[in-house]
């Protein structure tokens, strides 16, 4: 009897738990671009005969907006995708369709929803690199690599005169005394004080799991010492130029005391007139009064 009780106990859970739900096909589906792809989204009963089915896209940059709606696809979409019972079918697809896909499902009362990843495999492309030509020895420098295109994101690999670079040389007998430090995930090649050692050809090569591996250009990096003849002329200059600034400075001082002088005169000279038509004035006032007394 109390068997019978929990049997039918668990079978309620069960159907509770079971109702409204939304299945999809997967929560990660890979395509490569310029394929094409099947999205699924089933459901069950619980939602009716004619329940109501939405597909909203959100992009890699976060972005959303409806794909399917009020049962047809959205004017961006409708020469894009096929929608059928149980989910739609992409034609070809771009690496612009990379993102999340969400199926929502609504209808007697009830709503329920599940996503689907889409990953659009896209190979490498030829990284673009940053090599300097020319470097002083110790100076810290840095060589970056990047392939904007690929999907997932490239790995990366370094080469010198045509040899692969280890990414740790400390473990290579060979790459011993070259001062590097390499990210294969990022690019960088980073010497933090670079030395004669380190001279040579470079190049990058972008990979990943959809295509050929992509070779960026050769640079040749020199390294030379600092010149010590151009540091003592450098220094010569600056001392001269120190010298030089005395002078400088009095000639200025000299013409700003002459500037000076020259404007308190103009000022001396601007007085005089005004004291000189106050004189005028006056005369006129006196002249008048005497011809009204005659």
């Amino acid at each position: 009897m109390l068997t019978l009780v929990f049997v039918c106990l668990s079978f309620s859970l069960t159907g509770l738990h079971a109702s409204f739900s939304v299945a999809v096909n997967g929560p990660i589906v890979k395509v490569k671009e310029n394929e094409g792809v099947d999205l699924q989204c089933s459901y069950t009963a619980d939602f009716g005969a004619t329940p109501r089915v939405e597909w909203k896209f959100r992009n890699l940059k976060g972005f959303q907006y409806f794909i399917y709606f009020n049962n047809k696809p959205t004017v961006e979409y409708e020469q894009r995708i096929t929608v059928y019972a149980g989910g739609l079918r992409f034609q070809k697809v771009t690496r612009a369709d990379a993102g999340d896909y969400n199926c929502e499902v609504s209808g007697n009362g009830g709503y329920g929803e599940n996503t689907i990843k889409l990953v659009v495999s896209v190979p490498p492309s030829k990284p673009v690199s940053s090599i300097p030509s020319s470097v002083t020895t110790g100076s810290n420098v840095r060589l970056t690599c990047f392939d904007p295109v690929g999907s997932p994101p490239s790995t990366y690999e370094w080469y010198k005169d045509n040899n692969l670079l280890p990414e740790d040389p400390t473990k290579f007998p060979i790459f011993k005394n070259l001062t590097y430090k390499m990210n294969a995930f990022n690019g960088n090649l980073e010497f933090l004080s670079v030395s004669k050692w380190d001279a040579g050809s470079y190049f990058c090569v972008a990979s990943n799991e959809n295509g050929v591996s992509q070779h960026g250009d050769a640079v040749k990096m020199e390294v030379y010492d600092v010149d010590s003849s151009q540091v003592l002329d450098v220094k010569s200059n600056l001392s001269m130029e120190t010298h030089n600034i005395p002078g400088k400075i009095t000639n200025s001082h000299i013409m700003e005391k002459q500037y000076g002088v020259f404007m308190l005169q103009e000022v001396k000279l601007k007085l005089e007139i005004q004291k000189l038509e106050l004189e005028v004035t006056k005369l006129k006032l006196e002249l008048q009064k005497l011809g009204h007394e005659v």
